[in-house]
């Protein structure tokens, strides 16, 4: 299985950010159908009951991506997070406001799987379903350790 084979069965689709101009992407993201009809719904105007952060979720998640893609520097803990030290582990991408879950195929390569609110996430204590969709899903795909980060470490997954 490679990630192109993944692109061709439609399991994950290219997430892209304008960087401007002939600027290239630094890392790759990806999405699976139901993560990219989530987010189109929250780049639609969705919101949380109470909101956290100053800027809007979309506005939120558009810098976050924005900074991801173009290679900047991530603040581990307060941007991304392992949900649990353990090999092939599941990733958090975070805002004030978003939780996005998912796993990284290789270094700088992220594919979201489940995105939901952060008061949400935190009120219903949803870290360890997420975590266990996420390893079904990517069982369900059939991805193994060739498609998937086995590291834990900030460094295992992103270039700082």
């Amino acid at each position: 299985m490679t990630i192109e084979d993944l692109l061709r069965q439609g399991a994950i689709r290219r997430i892209e950010v304008d960087l401007g101009a002939g600027a290239q992407p630094a890392r790759l993201l990806y999405g699976t159908p139901n993560f990219i009809e989530w987010l189109e719904n929250l780049l639609g105007g969705a919101e949380p009951d109470q909101r956290l952060g100053e800027a809007t979720p979309a506005e939120q998640v558009d810098a976050l991506f924005y900074a991801y893609i173009s290679g900047r520097p991530l603040v581990y803990v307060r941007q991304f997070r392992m949900i649990r030290v353990e090999q092939s582990a599941v990733w958090e991408l975070k805002t004030p406001d978003v939780r996005i879950f998912g796993w990284f195929l290789r270094k700088d390569c992220f594919v979201a799987v489940f995105g939901d609110w952060t008061d949400h996430v935190k009120d219903h204590n949803l870290y360890k379903g997420y975590r266990t969709s996420v390893r079904r899903i990517r069982r369900e795909l059939g991805i193994g350790a060739t498609l998937c980060v086995t590291g834990s470490s900030p460094d295992d997954v992103i270039s700082m």
